[in-house]
Protein backbone atom coordinates (compact mmCIF):
# COMPACT_ATOMS: atom_id res chain seq x y z
CA UNK A 1 0.00 0.00 0.00
CA UNK A 2 1.29 3.70 -0.53
CA UNK A 3 2.46 5.37 2.79
CA UNK A 4 1.52 8.64 0.75
CA UNK A 5 -2.26 7.95 0.09
CA UNK A 6 -2.20 7.47 -3.67
CA UNK A 7 -5.39 6.87 -4.90
CA UNK A 8 -4.44 6.27 -8.24
CA UNK A 9 -6.19 8.48 -10.75
CA UNK A 10 -9.14 9.17 -8.83
CA UNK A 11 -10.61 12.98 -9.42
CA UNK A 12 -12.74 14.96 -7.58
CA UNK A 13 -16.24 15.09 -8.45
CA UNK A 14 -16.89 18.52 -7.38
CA UNK A 15 -20.30 19.76 -8.45
CA UNK A 16 -19.29 23.09 -10.49
CA UNK A 17 -16.07 24.41 -12.19
CA UNK A 18 -14.97 27.20 -11.45
CA UNK A 19 -15.22 29.61 -14.84
CA UNK A 20 -16.32 33.19 -13.27
CA UNK A 21 -15.42 35.85 -14.55
CA UNK A 22 -12.03 36.47 -12.73
CA UNK A 23 -12.55 40.58 -12.66
CA UNK A 24 -15.31 39.77 -9.58
CA UNK A 25 -12.47 37.82 -7.15
CA UNK A 26 -10.16 40.40 -7.82
CA UNK A 27 -12.92 43.28 -6.80
CA UNK A 28 -14.05 41.14 -3.73
CA UNK A 29 -10.29 40.95 -2.57
CA UNK A 30 -9.34 44.44 -2.93
CA UNK A 31 -12.69 45.92 -1.28
CA UNK A 32 -11.84 43.56 1.29
CA UNK A 33 -8.24 44.06 1.86
CA UNK A 34 -8.72 47.84 1.51
CA UNK A 35 -11.89 47.25 4.58
CA UNK A 36 -9.62 44.96 6.86
CA UNK A 37 -6.09 47.13 6.83
CA UNK A 38 -7.99 50.25 6.97
CA UNK A 39 -9.24 48.49 10.44
CA UNK A 40 -6.81 46.39 11.48
CA UNK A 41 -3.46 48.57 10.56
CA UNK A 42 -2.33 51.18 13.00
CA UNK A 43 -0.66 52.30 9.84
CA UNK A 44 -3.38 53.42 8.15
CA UNK A 45 -5.53 56.99 7.79
CA UNK A 46 -8.21 56.17 10.53
CA UNK A 47 -4.88 56.12 12.82
CA UNK A 48 -2.93 59.07 13.90
CA UNK A 49 0.46 57.52 14.12
CA UNK A 50 1.77 54.18 14.17
CA UNK A 51 4.15 54.11 17.29
CA UNK A 52 5.35 50.84 16.63
CA UNK A 53 9.08 50.88 17.07
CA UNK A 54 9.75 48.41 14.65
CA UNK A 55 8.02 49.57 11.81
CA UNK A 56 9.36 53.10 12.43
CA UNK A 57 13.12 51.29 12.37
CA UNK A 58 11.95 49.54 9.25
CA UNK A 59 10.57 52.82 7.88
CA UNK A 60 13.93 54.73 8.49
CA UNK A 61 16.15 52.29 7.07
CA UNK A 62 14.20 51.53 3.57
CA UNK A 63 13.78 55.53 3.37
CA UNK A 64 17.60 55.96 3.70
CA UNK A 65 17.95 53.57 0.49
CA UNK A 66 16.86 56.02 -1.69
CA UNK A 67 19.31 58.44 -0.24
CA UNK A 68 22.52 56.89 -0.61
CA UNK A 69 22.38 54.36 2.69
CA UNK A 70 22.89 51.15 2.34
CA UNK A 71 21.62 49.04 5.17
CA UNK A 72 24.13 46.44 7.35
CA UNK A 73 26.91 48.47 5.94
CA UNK A 74 25.58 52.33 7.32
CA UNK A 75 22.85 51.58 9.58
CA UNK A 76 22.01 48.45 11.83
CA UNK A 77 18.94 46.49 11.99
CA UNK A 78 18.44 42.74 11.51
CA UNK A 79 15.62 42.51 8.87
CA UNK A 80 15.72 41.10 5.11
CA UNK A 81 16.75 43.72 2.40
CA UNK A 82 13.45 43.46 0.36
CA UNK A 83 11.56 44.35 3.66
CA UNK A 84 13.59 47.42 3.72
CA UNK A 85 13.22 48.30 0.34
CA UNK A 86 9.23 47.74 0.77
CA UNK A 87 9.05 50.65 3.41
CA UNK A 88 11.62 52.41 1.26
CA UNK A 89 9.50 52.46 -1.74
CA UNK A 90 6.22 53.65 0.87
CA UNK A 91 8.45 56.51 1.99
CA UNK A 92 8.11 58.24 -1.70
CA UNK A 93 4.46 57.94 -1.48
CA UNK A 94 4.68 59.64 1.85
CA UNK A 95 8.23 60.39 3.76
CA UNK A 96 6.60 61.61 7.28
CA UNK A 97 3.34 59.38 7.17
CA UNK A 98 2.52 55.86 6.93
CA UNK A 99 -0.11 56.33 4.47
CA UNK A 100 2.43 54.65 1.74
CA UNK A 101 2.91 51.81 4.11
CA UNK A 102 -0.85 51.30 4.49
CA UNK A 103 -1.29 51.03 0.73
CA UNK A 104 1.70 48.12 0.48
CA UNK A 105 -0.39 46.42 3.54
CA UNK A 106 -3.17 46.49 1.37
CA UNK A 107 -1.31 45.22 -1.46
CA UNK A 108 0.23 42.26 0.09
CA UNK A 109 -3.75 41.55 1.97
CA UNK A 110 -4.84 41.76 -1.56
CA UNK A 111 -2.92 38.70 -3.00
CA UNK A 112 -3.11 36.73 0.25
CA UNK A 113 -7.15 37.13 0.35
CA UNK A 114 -6.48 35.98 -3.20
CA UNK A 115 -4.42 32.90 -2.75
CA UNK A 116 -7.27 31.51 0.42
CA UNK A 117 -10.24 32.67 -2.29
CA UNK A 118 -8.07 30.01 -4.80
CA UNK A 119 -7.45 27.39 -1.67
CA UNK A 120 -11.33 27.54 -1.11
CA UNK A 121 -12.02 27.27 -4.50
CA UNK A 122 -10.13 23.81 -4.72
CA UNK A 123 -12.12 22.34 -1.70
CA UNK A 124 -15.84 23.86 -1.94
CA UNK A 125 -19.07 23.11 -4.08
CA UNK A 126 -20.51 25.74 -4.87
CA UNK A 127 -19.28 29.04 -6.77
CA UNK A 128 -20.05 31.24 -4.53
CA UNK A 129 -19.70 30.21 -1.23
CA UNK A 130 -15.87 31.33 -1.67
CA UNK A 131 -16.88 34.70 -2.55
CA UNK A 132 -19.09 34.73 0.99
CA UNK A 133 -16.20 33.21 3.45
CA UNK A 134 -12.87 34.97 1.97
CA UNK A 135 -13.14 38.40 3.41
CA UNK A 136 -14.81 36.29 6.97
CA UNK A 137 -11.52 34.97 6.89
CA UNK A 138 -9.58 37.50 6.33
CA UNK A 139 -10.93 39.41 9.46
CA UNK A 140 -10.30 36.43 11.78
CA UNK A 141 -7.10 36.82 10.39
CA UNK A 142 -5.94 40.35 10.33
CA UNK A 143 -8.26 41.21 13.69
CA UNK A 144 -6.13 38.62 15.51
CA UNK A 145 -3.75 39.46 18.39
CA UNK A 146 -0.69 38.72 16.41
CA UNK A 147 -1.11 40.70 13.66
CA UNK A 148 0.14 43.15 16.34
CA UNK A 149 -0.08 47.02 15.41
CA UNK A 150 0.25 46.77 11.63
CA UNK A 151 3.10 46.80 9.16
CA UNK A 152 5.51 43.24 10.70
CA UNK A 153 7.64 41.36 8.79
CA UNK A 154 5.37 38.63 9.00
CA UNK A 155 2.63 40.54 6.87
CA UNK A 156 4.47 41.07 3.85
CA UNK A 157 6.05 37.62 3.77
CA UNK A 158 2.10 36.24 4.43
CA UNK A 159 1.03 36.16 0.74
CA UNK A 160 3.98 34.30 -0.22
CA UNK A 161 3.61 31.72 2.29
CA UNK A 162 -0.05 31.60 0.98
CA UNK A 163 0.77 30.86 -2.04
CA UNK A 164 2.88 28.36 -1.48
CA UNK A 165 -0.06 26.81 0.37
CA UNK A 166 -1.88 27.22 -2.69
CA UNK A 167 0.70 25.68 -5.10
CA UNK A 168 0.87 22.68 -3.39
CA UNK A 169 -3.03 22.07 -2.41
CA UNK A 170 -3.63 22.49 -6.26
CA UNK A 171 -1.23 20.26 -6.91
CA UNK A 172 -2.10 17.17 -4.43
CA UNK A 173 -5.86 17.75 -5.07
CA UNK A 174 -5.78 18.02 -9.11
CA UNK A 175 -2.60 16.29 -10.23
CA UNK A 176 -0.61 13.60 -7.84
CA UNK A 177 0.34 11.19 -8.32
CA UNK A 178 1.97 13.36 -10.98
CA UNK A 179 5.44 14.36 -9.97
CA UNK A 180 4.99 17.87 -9.52
CA UNK A 181 6.15 19.98 -12.37
CA UNK A 182 9.50 21.89 -12.50
CA UNK A 183 7.57 25.37 -13.48
CA UNK A 184 5.47 24.78 -9.95
CA UNK A 185 9.12 23.73 -8.12
CA UNK A 186 10.57 26.90 -9.08
CA UNK A 187 7.66 29.01 -8.27
CA UNK A 188 7.89 27.83 -4.93
CA UNK A 189 11.69 28.89 -4.61
CA UNK A 190 10.86 32.47 -6.02
CA UNK A 191 7.87 32.60 -3.22
CA UNK A 192 10.72 30.94 -0.71
CA UNK A 193 13.29 33.44 -1.68
CA UNK A 194 11.06 36.13 -1.03
CA UNK A 195 10.85 34.77 2.63
CA UNK A 196 14.27 34.28 3.13
CA UNK A 197 14.77 37.96 2.12
CA UNK A 198 12.36 39.48 4.18
CA UNK A 199 12.64 37.46 7.39
CA UNK A 200 13.78 33.97 7.09
CA UNK A 201 12.51 32.29 10.17
CA UNK A 202 9.20 32.04 8.35
CA UNK A 203 10.95 29.57 5.93
CA UNK A 204 10.24 26.18 7.89
CA UNK A 205 7.05 25.98 5.83
CA UNK A 206 9.13 25.82 2.79
CA UNK A 207 11.15 23.03 4.29
CA UNK A 208 7.96 21.30 4.85
CA UNK A 209 6.41 22.48 1.91
CA UNK A 210 9.89 20.89 -0.54
CA UNK A 211 10.77 18.12 1.92
CA UNK A 212 7.12 16.45 1.06
CA UNK A 213 7.27 17.14 -2.80
CA UNK A 214 10.51 15.49 -2.39
CA UNK A 215 9.26 12.72 -0.68
CA UNK A 216 5.79 12.44 -2.78
CA UNK A 217 8.16 12.30 -6.08
CA UNK A 218 10.53 9.69 -4.41
CA UNK A 219 8.24 7.60 -2.75
CA UNK A 220 4.39 8.24 -4.38
CA UNK A 221 5.56 8.66 -7.84
CA UNK A 222 8.66 6.39 -7.78
CA UNK A 223 10.41 9.53 -9.93
CA UNK A 224 13.98 9.18 -8.16
CA UNK A 225 15.85 11.27 -10.31
CA UNK A 226 12.98 13.74 -10.18
CA UNK A 227 13.26 14.53 -6.70
CA UNK A 228 16.34 15.51 -6.50
CA UNK A 229 16.33 17.41 -9.84
CA UNK A 230 13.50 19.36 -8.16
CA UNK A 231 15.50 20.14 -5.15
CA UNK A 232 17.92 22.07 -7.49
CA UNK A 233 15.51 23.72 -9.31
CA UNK A 234 13.70 24.88 -6.02
CA UNK A 235 16.68 26.19 -4.45
CA UNK A 236 17.21 27.60 -8.00
CA UNK A 237 13.97 30.09 -7.43
CA UNK A 238 15.38 31.01 -4.12
CA UNK A 239 18.65 32.30 -5.85
CA UNK A 240 17.04 34.02 -8.51
CA UNK A 241 14.60 35.63 -6.18
CA UNK A 242 17.72 36.93 -4.03
CA UNK A 243 20.23 37.63 -7.45
CA UNK A 244 18.94 41.02 -7.36
CA UNK A 245 20.10 42.07 -3.48
CA UNK A 246 23.29 40.28 -4.21
CA UNK A 247 23.61 42.67 -7.24
CA UNK A 248 22.79 45.61 -4.91
CA UNK A 249 25.25 44.47 -1.65
CA UNK A 250 27.88 43.47 -4.57
CA UNK A 251 27.79 47.33 -6.05
CA UNK A 252 28.00 48.56 -2.74
CA UNK A 253 30.61 46.76 -1.62
CA UNK A 254 28.19 45.54 1.30
CA UNK A 255 28.37 41.61 0.36
CA UNK A 256 30.20 40.84 3.83
CA UNK A 257 28.17 43.49 6.26
CA UNK A 258 24.49 41.55 4.78
CA UNK A 259 25.81 38.51 5.40
CA UNK A 260 27.68 39.22 8.90
CA UNK A 261 24.59 40.90 10.06
CA UNK A 262 21.43 39.50 8.87
CA UNK A 263 22.27 35.72 8.81
CA UNK A 264 25.33 35.34 11.36
CA UNK A 265 24.01 37.77 13.87
CA UNK A 266 20.70 36.82 13.77
CA UNK A 267 21.16 32.67 13.24
CA UNK A 268 23.92 32.90 16.40
CA UNK A 269 23.58 36.15 18.71
CA UNK A 270 19.40 36.37 18.13
CA UNK A 271 18.77 32.70 19.46
CA UNK A 272 19.09 31.41 22.77
CA UNK A 273 21.35 29.24 23.89
CA UNK A 274 19.97 26.22 25.83
CA UNK A 275 20.24 22.69 26.95
CA UNK A 276 18.11 20.39 25.05
CA UNK A 277 15.36 19.77 27.93
CA UNK A 278 15.28 23.37 28.42
CA UNK A 279 14.93 24.18 24.81
CA UNK A 280 11.72 21.84 24.78
CA UNK A 281 10.21 23.20 27.87
CA UNK A 282 10.23 26.70 26.04
CA UNK A 283 9.31 25.95 23.17
CA UNK A 284 5.94 24.73 24.84
CA UNK A 285 5.80 27.82 26.84
CA UNK A 286 6.11 29.62 23.80
CA UNK A 287 3.20 28.08 21.57
CA UNK A 288 0.90 27.48 24.76
CA UNK A 289 1.48 31.08 25.26
CA UNK A 290 0.23 32.20 21.55
CA UNK A 291 -2.81 29.79 21.17
CA UNK A 292 -3.77 31.70 24.44
CA UNK A 293 -3.37 34.99 22.97
CA UNK A 294 -5.12 33.84 19.70
CA UNK A 295 -7.75 31.40 21.08
CA UNK A 296 -10.40 31.99 17.97
CA UNK A 297 -7.25 31.50 15.29
CA UNK A 298 -5.79 28.52 16.94
CA UNK A 299 -9.44 26.98 17.69
CA UNK A 300 -10.15 27.05 13.77
CA UNK A 301 -6.78 25.49 13.00
CA UNK A 302 -7.51 22.66 15.47
CA UNK A 303 -11.26 22.26 14.13
CA UNK A 304 -9.35 22.18 10.58
CA UNK A 305 -6.95 19.70 11.33
CA UNK A 306 -9.73 17.03 13.04
CA UNK A 307 -11.79 17.68 10.33
CA UNK A 308 -9.42 17.17 7.52
CA UNK A 309 -8.04 14.23 9.66
CA UNK A 310 -11.66 12.52 9.52
CA UNK A 311 -12.03 13.80 6.03
CA UNK A 312 -8.79 11.52 5.06
CA UNK A 313 -10.08 8.56 6.95
CA UNK A 314 -13.30 8.67 5.58
CA UNK A 315 -12.00 9.14 1.89
CA UNK A 316 -9.88 5.80 2.49
CA UNK A 317 -13.19 4.04 3.83
CA UNK A 318 -14.68 4.97 0.69
CA UNK A 319 -17.95 6.75 2.50
CA UNK A 320 -19.38 7.67 -0.29
CA UNK A 321 -22.45 8.68 1.51
CA UNK A 322 -20.62 11.58 3.43
CA UNK A 323 -19.14 13.28 0.76
CA UNK A 324 -22.32 15.95 1.49
CA UNK A 325 -20.35 16.96 4.70
CA UNK A 326 -16.69 16.92 3.94
CA UNK A 327 -14.50 17.12 1.03
CA UNK A 328 -12.59 13.89 -0.56
CA UNK A 329 -8.69 14.25 1.23
CA UNK A 330 -5.99 12.05 0.38
CA UNK A 331 -3.44 11.29 2.61
CA UNK A 332 -0.80 12.73 0.85
CA UNK A 333 -2.63 16.31 1.35
CA UNK A 334 -3.47 15.79 4.55
CA UNK A 335 0.89 14.75 5.42
CA UNK A 336 1.63 17.87 2.72
CA UNK A 337 -0.49 20.10 5.15
CA UNK A 338 0.62 18.58 8.16
CA UNK A 339 4.78 18.86 7.21
CA UNK A 340 4.28 22.57 6.22
CA UNK A 341 2.31 23.69 9.46
CA UNK A 342 4.58 21.58 11.73
CA UNK A 343 8.06 22.87 10.26
CA UNK A 344 6.65 26.89 10.15
CA UNK A 345 5.86 26.21 14.27
CA UNK A 346 9.28 24.65 14.93
CA UNK A 347 11.75 27.05 12.83
CA UNK A 348 9.87 29.35 14.17
CA UNK A 349 10.11 29.08 18.28
CA UNK A 350 12.91 26.43 18.06
CA UNK A 351 15.43 29.33 18.50
CA UNK A 352 13.46 30.45 22.02
CA UNK A 353 12.65 33.85 21.41
CA UNK A 354 9.27 34.90 20.66
CA UNK A 355 7.35 38.50 20.28
CA UNK A 356 3.42 38.10 19.91
CA UNK A 357 3.43 38.86 16.07
CA UNK A 358 5.77 35.68 15.31
CA UNK A 359 2.60 33.28 14.76
CA UNK A 360 1.00 35.18 12.15
CA UNK A 361 2.17 33.26 8.82
CA UNK A 362 0.53 30.55 11.26
CA UNK A 363 -2.98 31.88 10.95
CA UNK A 364 -2.90 30.88 7.13
CA UNK A 365 -4.07 27.74 8.41
CA UNK A 366 -7.27 29.25 9.65
CA UNK A 367 -8.60 28.77 6.14
CA UNK A 368 -9.11 24.93 6.81
CA UNK A 369 -11.27 25.54 10.23
CA UNK A 370 -14.06 26.93 8.08
CA UNK A 371 -14.40 24.32 5.52
CA UNK A 372 -16.89 22.38 7.79
CA UNK A 373 -18.90 25.68 8.04
CA UNK A 374 -19.21 26.06 4.76
CA UNK A 375 -20.19 22.32 3.64
CA UNK A 376 -22.74 23.16 6.03
CA UNK A 377 -23.94 26.79 4.36
CA UNK A 378 -23.86 25.12 0.97
CA UNK A 379 -26.86 23.12 2.00
CA UNK A 380 -28.85 25.91 2.72
CA UNK A 381 -27.85 28.97 0.87
CA UNK A 382 -29.56 29.23 -2.89
CA UNK A 383 -27.93 30.77 -5.32
CA UNK A 384 -30.36 33.61 -6.35
CA UNK A 385 -29.25 34.92 -2.17
CA UNK A 386 -25.63 34.49 -3.16
CA UNK A 387 -25.15 38.84 -4.19
CA UNK A 388 -27.02 39.25 -0.67
CA UNK A 389 -24.82 37.05 1.09
CA UNK A 390 -21.42 38.51 -0.42
CA UNK A 391 -22.59 42.08 0.75
CA UNK A 392 -23.54 40.66 4.60
CA UNK A 393 -19.67 38.90 4.42
CA UNK A 394 -18.62 42.05 3.66
CA UNK A 395 -20.56 43.65 6.57
CA UNK A 396 -19.34 40.53 9.07
CA UNK A 397 -16.12 41.60 7.68
CA UNK A 398 -16.36 45.33 9.22
CA UNK A 399 -17.74 44.35 12.36
CA UNK A 400 -15.32 41.42 13.07
CA UNK A 401 -12.02 43.54 12.83
CA UNK A 402 -13.69 46.55 14.61
CA UNK A 403 -14.67 44.66 17.40
CA UNK A 404 -11.69 42.06 17.63
CA UNK A 405 -8.75 44.52 16.08
CA UNK A 406 -7.10 45.41 19.39
CA UNK A 407 -5.75 48.66 17.55
CA UNK A 408 -8.98 50.02 17.25
CA UNK A 409 -8.58 50.96 20.83
CA UNK A 410 -6.06 53.57 19.65
CA UNK A 411 -9.08 55.15 17.29
CA UNK A 412 -9.53 58.65 18.38
CA UNK A 413 -6.22 59.40 19.62
CA UNK A 414 -5.02 62.42 18.68
CA UNK A 415 -1.33 63.86 16.72
CA UNK A 416 -1.20 66.21 19.25
CA UNK A 417 -1.59 63.87 22.09
CA UNK A 418 1.69 61.57 21.32
CA UNK A 419 4.69 62.24 22.22
CA UNK A 420 6.40 61.64 19.17
CA UNK A 421 4.45 64.93 17.48
CA UNK A 422 4.81 66.98 21.01
CA UNK A 423 8.61 66.39 20.38
CA UNK A 424 8.84 67.39 16.98
CA UNK A 425 6.84 70.62 17.23
CA UNK A 426 9.94 71.10 19.86
CA UNK A 427 12.97 70.47 17.90
CA UNK A 428 11.31 72.27 15.10
CA UNK A 429 10.67 74.85 17.44
CA UNK A 430 14.26 75.82 18.17
CA UNK A 431 15.01 76.25 14.72
CA UNK A 432 17.88 73.69 14.27
CA UNK A 433 18.28 72.21 10.80
CA UNK A 434 19.29 69.01 9.80
CA UNK A 435 18.93 68.15 13.21
CA UNK A 436 21.03 64.97 14.42
CA UNK A 437 19.31 62.45 16.98
CA UNK A 438 19.90 59.38 18.94
CA UNK A 439 17.76 56.92 20.28
CA UNK A 440 18.85 54.84 23.73
CA UNK A 441 17.06 52.27 25.37
CA UNK A 442 14.34 51.55 22.83
CA UNK A 443 14.10 51.18 18.84
CA UNK A 444 12.85 54.04 16.30
CA UNK A 445 10.51 56.03 18.23
CA UNK A 446 9.04 57.47 14.86
CA UNK A 447 10.96 60.96 15.42
CA UNK A 448 13.26 60.35 12.20
CA UNK A 449 9.47 59.90 10.43
CA UNK A 450 7.70 62.83 11.33
CA UNK A 451 10.75 65.54 11.44
CA UNK A 452 11.80 63.60 7.77
CA UNK A 453 15.25 63.05 8.71
CA UNK A 454 18.09 61.07 8.56
CA UNK A 455 20.48 59.28 11.37
CA UNK A 456 23.38 60.19 12.13
CA UNK A 457 25.16 57.14 13.31
CA UNK A 458 25.28 53.33 12.25
CA UNK A 459 23.65 52.56 15.91
CA UNK A 460 20.79 54.98 15.21
CA UNK A 461 19.09 53.01 17.89
CA UNK A 462 19.39 50.81 20.69
CA UNK A 463 19.52 47.24 19.40
CA UNK A 464 18.80 44.30 21.63
CA UNK A 465 22.15 42.82 20.62
CA UNK A 466 25.30 43.99 22.13
CA UNK A 467 23.50 46.77 24.16
CA UNK A 468 26.88 47.49 26.04
CA UNK A 469 28.84 48.08 22.49
CA UNK A 470 25.97 49.40 20.59
CA UNK A 471 25.86 52.34 23.91
CA UNK A 472 29.41 52.73 24.01
CA UNK A 473 29.13 53.44 20.39
CA UNK A 474 26.30 56.37 20.93
CA UNK A 475 28.30 57.89 23.35
CA UNK A 476 31.30 59.09 20.89
CA UNK A 477 28.38 61.03 19.34
CA UNK A 478 26.66 61.82 22.36
CA UNK A 479 30.34 63.21 23.92
CA UNK A 480 31.84 64.64 20.59
CA UNK A 481 28.47 66.45 20.36
CA UNK A 482 27.18 65.67 17.00
CA UNK A 483 24.04 64.30 18.08
CA UNK A 484 21.99 67.78 18.99
CA UNK A 485 18.79 65.63 20.90
CA UNK A 486 19.02 62.29 23.00
CA UNK A 487 15.24 60.53 22.63
CA UNK A 488 15.04 57.72 25.52
CA UNK A 489 12.25 55.38 26.80
CA UNK A 490 11.82 54.83 30.16
CA UNK A 491 15.71 55.61 31.08
CA UNK A 492 17.89 58.56 31.54
CA UNK A 493 20.18 59.32 28.76
CA UNK A 494 23.70 57.50 29.37
CA UNK A 495 26.88 58.96 28.63
CA UNK A 496 25.32 62.58 27.70
CA UNK A 497 27.69 64.37 31.38
CA UNK A 498 26.81 67.60 31.60
CA UNK A 499 26.50 68.43 27.51
CA UNK A 500 22.99 67.33 27.47
CA UNK A 501 19.45 69.35 28.98
CA UNK A 502 16.34 67.27 29.78
CA UNK A 503 13.65 69.62 27.91
CA UNK A 504 10.62 67.31 27.83
CA UNK A 505 9.04 64.34 28.76
CA UNK A 506 5.89 62.75 28.25
CA UNK A 507 4.18 59.22 29.61
CA UNK A 508 2.42 57.14 26.90
CA UNK A 509 -0.52 55.45 28.16
CA UNK A 510 -2.42 52.95 25.91
CA UNK A 511 -3.74 50.11 26.33
CA UNK A 512 -0.89 47.39 27.69
CA UNK A 513 1.67 50.02 26.43
CA UNK A 514 2.78 52.21 29.63
CA UNK A 515 6.33 54.45 29.11
CA UNK A 516 7.65 57.58 29.58
CA UNK A 517 9.67 59.38 26.86
CA UNK A 518 12.31 62.13 27.95
CA UNK A 519 13.88 64.40 24.65
CA UNK A 520 17.31 65.83 25.34
CA UNK A 521 18.77 68.87 23.81
CA UNK A 522 22.89 69.86 23.35
CA UNK A 523 23.60 72.33 25.48
CA UNK A 524 27.11 75.27 25.04
CA UNK A 525 29.15 73.21 27.82
CA UNK A 526 32.54 72.49 26.29
CA UNK A 527 33.62 68.99 25.48
CA UNK A 528 34.82 67.38 28.88
CA UNK A 529 38.42 65.86 28.66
Amino acid sequence: MDILGNLKNDKYDLEITYEEPGIWRVFLCLISALLIVAVCSRSSFIYAFNIWDDVNSYFTVGKCIFRGFVPYRDLFDQKGIMLYFIYGLASLISPTTFIGVYIFEVIAAFFTLLAIFRIYQQFLKTMMMPYIITPITGAVIYSSYDFWWGGSAEEFLFPFVMWGLYLTVYHFRNRYPEPMDYKTVLLGGLLSGCVLNIKFSSLGFFFGWMAFVFFADLLGAKAVKKAFVSCIVFLGGMGIATIPWIIYFWANGAIYDWIHVYIYKNVFEYSKKLPFPERVAVFYDIVKNHILNNELVFILIFLGVVYFIASAVVTRLGRDELKRFMPKIRLSELWCLGMELFFLIFVLFVGGVSLPYYTFPVNGFVLFGFIPFCYIIEGLIKEKTGNFLVILSLVATFLITWFTSVNVRFYGVKAQDLYVYKFRDYIRSTGIEDPGIIVQFTFDVGLYTVLDEEPICYYFQTQTLNMDEVLEYQKQYLHSGEADFIVTCDYLAEGAGDRYDLVMADECHLYNFEHTYYLYQRNGNPVSE
